[in-house]
């Protein structure tokens, strides 16, 4: 039989999602207090297991025994297969619990090893190391923003709820669709829009946020590298004193530039440094373009 037409809207679905969230929660209280019991070192050792315990308890009775979980049941909703023709196997429904509430862990353990490997692997290059480390954090940071977007495209075209659906392939449709009530949805709609609009605008600052530090770190890798070079030049060969030289680009001043704070530099080489950041090069002082003072017929 085919259950394409019978397909759960998004009312249904939420409000199984959250009566199962309700008993689980529950029934891990319940094994917390049972903790307890045991002593405040176990307690405290262990009760973060309980939530994951209840969970994987509760839905795992429900698929082992073909059953529907209490929410599926309220809401009158059963799992089908990504054909809309067949009930789930028990393996498959097992995969999409484990992935829905130890699939974050799992995936951070994943990370954990991989940068661990990279770290210890002397094969690779030093800059390419530091390249990956780089994609293993950003990818730390990626399930809130895959839950986030994928519950937008929920909210708007109804679907799967949870990642862990769409990964198995597996739906939920209305056991007696002709009688239900109909609502109006428009204001998933909505939420999906905001939703949408909402995680957009996080990775935004996210990316501009990680772009400032790219900039930030390459201006400090090059003032390194300029004061290294600085200082290898001064231990060869002493600066003249008939010919004055600029500090940033390390040849005779250009039509010299004073600054508020007493330093000289070519008028050039301190526009282009405070292009990059609004600070004297040598003592950090506060500094902006307009405070520069080109001087005339001074070497």
């Amino acid at each position: 039989m085919d259950f394409r037409n019978a397909r759960a809207r998004q009312p249904e679905i939420v409000r199984s999602v959250q009566k199962d969230a309700r008993y689980t929660n529950e029934l891990a209280e319940d094994l917390s207090d049972i903790l307890r019991l045991t002593g405040p070192r176990n307690w405290i050792k262990y009760n973060q297991l309980c939530q994951l315990i209840a969970q994987l308890s509760y839905h795992g009775f429900a698929s082992l025994n073909n059953l529907q979980t209490l929410g599926e049941e309220y809401t009158g909703i059963i799992q089908v297969d990504g054909k809309y023709k067949h009930i789930p196997s028990r393996l498959l429904q097992l995969v999409a619990i484990i992935l829905e509430f130890g699939g974050d862990a799992l995936f951070l353990r994943v990370l954990q090893k991989l940068e661990l490997h990279i770290a210890e692997h002397d094969e690779i290059v030093p800059d390419a190391k530091k390249k990956l480390q780089k994609l293993i954090q950003y990818m730390r940071q990626s399930p809130s923003y895959i839950k986030a977007l994928h519950k937008s495209l929920f909210y708007l075209d109804a679907g799967k709820y949870q990642v862990s659906k769409r990964v198995t392939g597996i739906n939920y449709v209305l056991i007696r669709h002709w009688l239900q009530p109909e609502f109006s949805l428009y204001g998933y709609k909505i939420l999906g829009i905001i939703t949408f609009l909402q995680v957009t605008v996080s990775l935004a600052i996210g990316g501009w946020e990680a772009w400032k530090e790219h900039k930030r770190q390459q201006l400090e890798a090059l003032k390194q590298a300029t004061k290294g070079f600085l200082q290898r030049e001064t231990s060869t060969k002493p600066l003249s004193v008939d010919v004055p030289q600029c500090i940033l680009c390390l040849e005779p001043r250009q039509s010299a530039s004073l600054t508020p704070c007493g330093h000289l530099f070519c008028w050039s080489c301190i526009l282009d440094w405070l292009e990059e950041r609004d600070e004297c090069p040598l003592c950090r002082e506060s500094l902006k373009k307009s405070q520069v003072i080109q001087l005339q017929n001074y070497v």
